[in-house]
């Protein structure tokens, strides 16, 4: 069997790995990914039901059809998601391209372009291992996260704000991310952020993970090791 391994910005790209072509694994970084499942939602945090944001629409649980959820996980602070419901409102994400489950241990926002007012400022995080869990809106919600978001100073346009941090979380495949308020909820007409990373390690299956967890150890320790 041929493996190889790349390691860089706590991702190690893994092949030849048996029972699969690739796979990612992520150490104390971003799990989600661009093209990851991903919907734009509104919410009660714990509820087992979610609503789909609509696109085009100028108040309520929609966004502008050029600032959807996708652009909240596309490693891109350029662009932004908003939504107009400006709390208890935002999207469910599914960990794909480094999944297929991840462990949280913290977060960090970015800043949109404008309006500061719309600052997300209070978010929860829950996570959930419910199939399909972006088309069918209807899982069951495990608590991760309840807090400030990271913004209670402005950090400036198009700027990450601190990493917050958290006891490891477990295992999900999905996540579901609600603004409960914005900095300026009297003026804001939306919450927006340019980026969000959800910050962990990816959890794999057998019979990958062993050989995981030791290149997970070399990351930590800053090594780069090749096996032919």
């Amino acid at each position: 069997m041929r493996r190889t391994s790349s390691i860089a910005s706590g991702i190690i790209i893994l092949a030849g790995l048996t029972g699969s072509a690739s796979a990612a694994f992520v150490v104390n970084a971003d799990v989600t990914a661009p093209g990851d499942p991903i919907v734009g939602i509104a919410a009660t945090p714990g509820s087992a039901t979610s609503t789909a944001a609509v696109a085009g629409g100028g108040s309520g649980n929609a966004f502008p059809t050029a600032e959807g959820s996708s652009l909240a996980i596309n490693n891109n602070q350029g662009d932004k998601y908003l939504n107009f419901q400006q709390s208890n409102a935002g999207f469910i994400a599914t960990v794909l391209a480094n999944g297929p489950q991840a462990s949280l241990t913290g977060f960090r926002f970015s800043t949109a372009n404008d309006a500061t007012e719309r600052d997300p400022a209070t978010i929860t995080i829950e996570g959930s291992n419910s199939a399909n869990a972006t088309t069918t809106l209807n899982s069951t919600w495990t608590s991760i996260y309840s807090g400030v978001s990271g913004l209670a100073t402005d950090p400036g346009r198009n700027t990450f704000g601190p990493t917050v941090t958290f006891a490891a979380s477990p295992a999900y495949s999905s996540f579901r991310v609600l603004v409960t308020a914005v900095r300026t909820p009297n003026t804001a007409n939306s919450f927006q952020f340019g980026e969000v990373e959800l910050i962990g390690n990816s959890v794999v299956p057998e019979p990958a993970s062993a050989t995981v967890l030791s290149l997970a150890g070399a990351v930590l320790l800053g090594g780069h090791r090749r096996r032919r």
